[in-house]
């Protein structure tokens, strides 16, 4: 039986040098990488057409403090300092169902949008309505109430 001579670099039993095995799995992983990273892409929904045209119903106005409460038996001047944030209510209409989004802010400011009885673009999910505004695109508020107020 001969015994092959091999190079001290290349693999004894697939008789591939080393550098070759790691280039291979290399190109095998780039490979992967751009295939899924492709499938990604084309799978991401578009969301320019989801928009709709919805009427803002009601805004209140709420003041939040944080923390809620403190320990009883604990020494108010030890108590953490509070602080204020605002939360607003906003109840939105599409068609015959109104959403109610909560939107909280550190600030005393609500986008101008948010003006009963004026038309707002909005995109509805299970959770969270995002709304087309011109100054933030992307904002969006949860989702705290929904009501269906279609004749059934």
């Amino acid at each position: 039986m001969a015994v092959k001579n091999l190079d001290s670099r290349s693999h004894p039993l697939l008789g591939m040098t080393t550098e070759g095995i790691i280039k291979g799995t290399c190109c095998i992983w780039l490979t992967a990488f751009l295939i899924a990273a492709t499938a990604l892409y084309a799978a991401e929904p578009v969301r320019s057409g989801s928009y709709v045209l919805g009427t803002v119903v009601r805004v209140q106005q709420r003041k939040v403090y944080s923390p809620d409460s403190t320990i009883a038996g604990s020494n108010p001047s030890d108590a953490p300092l509070t602080s204020r944030s605002y939360a607003y209510e906003v109840s939105v209409r599409v068609d015959c169902k109104t959403y109610v989004g909560r939107y909280e802010t550190p600030f005393n400011y609500l986008p101008a949008a948010f003006t009963p009885d004026q038309p707002i673009r909005v995109r509805v999910t299970k959770r969270v309505m995002h709304f087309d505004l011109p100054n933030d695109p992307d904002m969006r508020m949860g989702i705290v109430r929904r009501r269906s107020e279609c004749g059934q």
